[in-house]
């Protein structure tokens, strides 16, 4: 997790940022770029996941995991949602960083050390280790 170098922040993640990079302080200062998105979004635990191929078995960790978790479980709230005549979720950001939040587990320990420094820290409300947290299905 961290900041673009490319991509500025979007407005639905104005707030977050700021409310992260304020608690932050000076911490890391100079080593990454303040006016950059943040990243990731959201989380999920990406650790030890069974990954069966050309039948073996093995398991991996990571945002190779992660991704697909996050994906898998808007899959199933799209289905729902189309089960009962509802749209399709569509560009889930705006919603998460609003009223979508709550229905997060905001992770506020760990971290993220790299690039010479000790990283960022989990908090409360968003940060670029785990970002707004991992999804709670039955709140969604």
């Amino acid at each position: 997790g961290g900041f673009s170098n490319y991509f500025g922040t979007p407005s639905y993640q104005t707030a977050a940022k700021a409310a992260f990079l304020t608690q932050l302080g000076s911490t890391n200062a100079g080593k990454f770029n303040t006016s950059g998105r943040g990243f990731p979004d959201v989380a999920a635990i990406g650790m030890n996941v069974l990954f069966v191929i050309e039948g073996a078995t093995f398991t991996i960790d990571g945002a190779s995991c992660s991704s697909p978790i996050i994906a898998s479980v808007v899959s199933l709230l799209n289905y729902r949602l189309i089960a009962e005549g509802k749209n399709p979720l569509g560009f889930l950001n705006p919603f998460l960083y609003s009223t979508g939040a709550s229905a997060l587990n905001n992770i506020t320990s760990g971290s993220n050390p790299g690039c010479n420094t000790n990283g960022f820290t989990a908090t409360s409300g968003w940060d670029p280790v785990t970002g707004l947290g991992t999804p709670n299905f039955a709140k969604l």
